[in-house]
């Protein structure tokens, strides 16, 4: 298994989608916020701001590290810009057909290695993943809100998760 180096968010422009994107790059990863919507990500692009603007102010990080943060964060409404990510997160509302079809275009857009993450809390692993392509990188990976102050992560697999994937 290769290292995540670039981490793509899925539905960035909602709250869930944005507070991932705050968690990836603050973790120090290339973060790409992928929504529809243009404006959903620039409310997205000001709230992650807003965020790590207080973190400064409250003592929580540097104003470099802020700044670093930004710079890890690139925002799109194209699909495509997903190409080079190691690991995508999807934060898309919970529709079993939308998570379904985004995890099958994805396939024929990410690199083999991409392991695909779905953040649902209600839906099966194994059916979102069924049809994609790659039925055993996809995980269940679901953040609690708000997202970016919370340290518990529920991981889940499919029953067709491989093992490597799964670590």
């Amino acid at each position: 298994m290769s290292e995540i180096k670039t981490v793509a968010v899925c539905g960035a422009g909602g709250t869930m989608g944005a507070g991932i994107a705050i968690v990836a790059a603050r973790a120090g990863m290339k973060t790409i916020a992928f929504d529809r919507s243009a404006e959903g990500l620039e409310r997205a692009r000001t709230q992650i701001d807003g965020f790590f603007g207080k973190s400064v102010a409250r003592g929580k990080m540097s104003a470099e590290e802020k700044d670093k943060a930004m710079a890890n964060l690139v925002v799109s409404t194209e699909l495509s810009a997903l190409a080079e990510a190691d690991m995508v997160i999807e934060a898309v509302f919970e529709d079993l057909a939308v998570k379904r079809a985004l995890l099958a275009d994805l396939n024929g857009i990410c690199p083999a290695h991409t392991i695909f993450a779905s953040n649902t809390s209600t839906l099966s692993i194994t059916e979102i993943a069924s049809g994609c392509g790659r039925e055993d990188k996809v995980v269940g990976m679901h953040f609690c809100l708000p997202a970016q102050l919370m340290k518990l992560i529920e991981m889940s697999p499919g029953v067709n998760t491989s093992d490597e994937t799964f670590r």
